[in-house]
């Protein structure tokens, strides 16, 4: 992100999103050996929003998603999922509530296949073995994964395997998907493939919370960007509004 996207000018109130809220953090407050990785941070998801997440390296955007995911406990402040208070919820019951994450290393199973990977996502459903292989190819359309299905994740590039992680949330059953740095480290010749992944995301209506940095990302998946800055939402908006040519 350049430096104008920090200034004052070039951002619009965060909280200005066009949808119904469907996830809300509230005044999230975390530290890590007194160092604060959350000041105070909230913001809105709506339904059906792809909602960009961008900031410098040590903002807290993961802890942020760790937070939500239920695998960090804030000292103080509330998440909630639509009227229910998700806050410090274990990750298991955050994912049967419908949220499911990324992580910027993909935990995977590596001598496991791709369709492996998947099935084991659905195991907390209980789904009758047609329901689930229905579930399962239909996460490996979106990520793009069916070419794959068969193949050892060992054997994977580390793009295919972040769209393994991808594909694997999404066989969760999750209505709202909170993806770390899916872009992180990909090639040129891997990240079209991301993109048109996410983009076919964008049309079954399932929010999305996007960690990324790069601007050209940003802009050609998220309705919304919020910019972090030390544990603080510093500003947000349409992302052709936060930066200027």
């Amino acid at each position: 992100m350049n430096d104008r996207a920090a200034s004052a000018g070039g951002l619009r109130d965060a909280e200005a999103a066009p949808r119904r809220p469907l996830l809300r953090v509230e005044d999230i407050v975390k530290h890590f050996g007194g160092a604060a990785a959350l000041a105070g941070l909230t913001l809105t998801l709506g339904e059906g929003e792809m909602l960009g997440i961008t900031g410098p390296n040590g903002s807290g955007k993961t802890t942020l998603i760790d937070v939500i995911a239920g695998s960090v406990r804030p000292e103080r402040g509330r998440v909630w999922l639509g009227t229910r208070d998700i806050t410090a919820w274990p990750p298991y019951r955050t994912v049967r509530a419908g949220v499911a994450r990324t992580f910027h290393a993909p935990r995977l199973s590596a001598n496991l296949s791709v369709r492996q990977n998947l099935e084991a996502a659905t195991l907390h459903r209980n789904l009758a073995r047609r329901r689930r292989d229905e579930t399962v190819s239909r996460a490996l359309d979106l990520a793009g994964l069916q070419p794959l299905r068969e193949r050892e994740v060992r054997t994977l590039t580390l793009g295919e395997i972040r769209r393994v992680a991808v594909g694997r949330a999404l066989a969760t059953g999750a209505h709202v998907l909170l993806l770390d740095e899916p872009f992180a480290s990909l090639g040129p010749e891997e990240i079209p493939k991301m993109l048109s992944a996410l983009r076919r995301l964008r049309e079954t209506g399932i929010s999305v919370a996007l960690v990324a940095h790069s601007y050209s990302v940003l802009q050609a998946l998220c309705d919304r960007v919020v910019v972090i800055a030390a544990g603080r939402v510093v500003g947000g908006g349409p992302p052709s509004d936060l930066w200027h040519a």
